[in-house]
């Protein structure tokens, strides 16, 4: 009978016991390290003292200069020491993607935290979020598309209504694609006119492809971007028709986050929110942090420069107006235009997509700041006389208000407010452009049909401005009975007669 060595067994178990250990610490270790690669579940509260993090919060934006300061807070794509946020005590990784499919699936797996998008965009991945159910929302909104982003078209081409009948090169599921679709729902031009465009536009899958495709010949118009806006302007037969810096509320860019980690992570949305607000300062004079970004690695600075001066970045006080107002309405109307071309959509649910909550817990360091105008003289009494020398029919784009009076009255009727209310918000987003108010009358004997008219379009124009339109824009105009649509010998043609048109007019271009 073999003899049992208990020493030997227990030095077995011992080694046994320490192999066991070490897996599993390895085991632990590797946990923590995918936790902090991935950023860890989106419900993982930041820990540490006020000032520190433990976790990396992970958040993706694509190839866009406007973006620039969240890199340039952060010293780069990842904290950098030193750097704006390292000194307010939180740690980001930005993760570039320019693919939107693959940011919004990791943003609800919880790999992502945040997600850089245009709101034009933000509309289109909501209905993927709330299948998911996952609640998102958009805390702040870091730029406008100012002129970087627009329409190109033939010559003769000089106003949204001039596109129907024509072929149009549109980038599919882009911003450029609501764009056109935006400004062709608020022109004058009818259903019927306006399905013709949809039907007649040649999708693309870039804005570079729809470019490509205009220079070639093969289509009137295409909506693009920059450079091929600035290719358009020295172009023979060509020009700019539209650009987003006539509309820089148009294309608005800003940053979403899980509902969920907002909620536990108030303090970390503070700092964030305050570091990209402090890096404004950086913007077109350092161009290290960019540069981590692959399109802008090779740029020199002045071509980085030239690309920044297409995004204009919003200030605290233009977060507070948007994220109450502007943006709720854009959302609401690109929403409506997902819909219309068949994909689904939520514009009801457009002011639960943004909150000032955030922004607001920084008003006392904000609230009093104030900036300078870089273009103080846009609607100068000089180019406000340019606009209204401009032939109505080389507008951007018209509209006719079916707006009621008081009889024999200047005092607009109540049941025309929810009208003029609408066309506001439609004024605010072209908030680069002029315009201008043209009252008409029905012919009426022995009456200063001129001055009445003119009266009438001043209290439409005074009724906008209470409505947030900046008064500079307006150019009134009375026509009295001089410009008949109808039959002043019948009521019907009379009814016509007494409209206000309105002339949304461009200078410069």
């Amino acid at each position: 009978m073999r003899r049992i060595n208990f020493r030997a067994i227990i030095g077995y178990l011992v080694i046994l016991a320490i192999i066991v250990a070490v897996v599993m610490l390895g085991i632990n270790v590797a946990k923590e390290m995918k936790n902090n690669k991935s950023g860890g579940t989106s419900q993982q509260k930041l820990g540490g003292e006020v000032g520190t993090t433990s976790k990396t919060v992970r958040i993706s934006i694509d190839e866009w200069v406007g973006y620039d300061t969240l890199l340039q807070a952060n010293g780069g794509r990842k904290t950098k020491k030193g750097s704006i946020n390292d000194r307010n005590g939180i740690n980001i990784e930005y993760v570039i993607e320019n693919d939107y499919k693959v940011s919004s699936a990791a943003l609800i797996k919880g790999d992502l935290q945040g997600a850089g998008y245009t709101v034009n965009r933000f509309a289109f991945l909501t209905s993927k979020f709330e299948d998911a159910k996952v609640d998102v929302s958009m805390p702040f909104i870091t730029n406008y598309s100012n002129g970087g982003d627009g329409i190109i078209a033939k010559s003769n081409i000089k106003s949204i209504e001039d596109l129907a009948g024509k072929k149009v090169a549109v980038p599919k599921f882009s911003e450029a694609q609501t764009l056109v679709e935006w400004l062709v729902a608020n022109s004058s031009l009818t259903a019927d006119q306006q399905e013709q465009i949809r039907k007649s536009m040649v999708f693309f899958e870039t804005p570079d492809e729809a470019a490509k495709a205009f220079f070639a010949g093969e289509v009137d118009a295409a909506a693009t971007w920059e450079p091929f806006l600035t290719q358009a302007k020295t172009t023979t037969g060509a020009r700019v028709l539209f650009d987003t810096s006539m509309s820089r509320n148009l294309i608005l860019s800003g940053v979403i986050f899980r509902e969920d980690f907002m909620a536990e992570n108030e303090e970390f949305m503070k700092k964030f929110i305050d570091g990209v607000l402090e890096a404004r300062n950086l913007y077109k004079k350092e161009f290290t942090a960019i540069r981590e970004m692959p399109m802008f690695e090779l740029m020199s600075d002045q071509e980085i420069i030239d690309m920044a001066n297409g995004a204009d970045l919003c200030t605290w006080h233009d977060n507070m107006d948007l994220l109450t107002d502007e943006a709720i309405t854009m959302y609401r109307d690109m929403a409506k235009i997902w819909q219309k071309v068949g994909e689904k959509a939520s514009p009801d649910k457009a002011s639960s997509m943004f909150t000032d909550k955030y922004v607001s817990l920084l008003n006392s360091k904000y609230s009093s700041m104030t900036y300078e105008d870089d273009d103080e003289d846009a609607f100068s009494d000089e180019k406000k006389q340019q606009a209204q020398n401009i032939d109505n029919k080389e507008a951007l784009m018209a509209k006719t208000l079916d707006i009621r009076f008081q009889p024999d009255s200047t005092v607009i009727s109540e049941e025309s407010y929810p009208m003029l209310n609408e066309f506001a918000e439609t004024a605010k987003i072209l908030d680069g452009v002029f315009i201008q108010i043209e009252g008409n009358t029905a012919k009426v004997p022995n009456a200063d049909g001129i001055e009445f008219s003119k009266k009438r379009a001043n209290s439409v124009a005074r009724y906008l401005q209470s409505q947030g339109v900046d008064s500079s824009r307006l150019i009134i105009v009375g026509n009295g009975d001089t410009k008949p649509k109808g039959d002043n010998n019948t009521e019907e043609g009379k009814a016509i007669n007494r409209r206000t048109d309105v002339f949304f007019k461009v200078v410069g271009y």
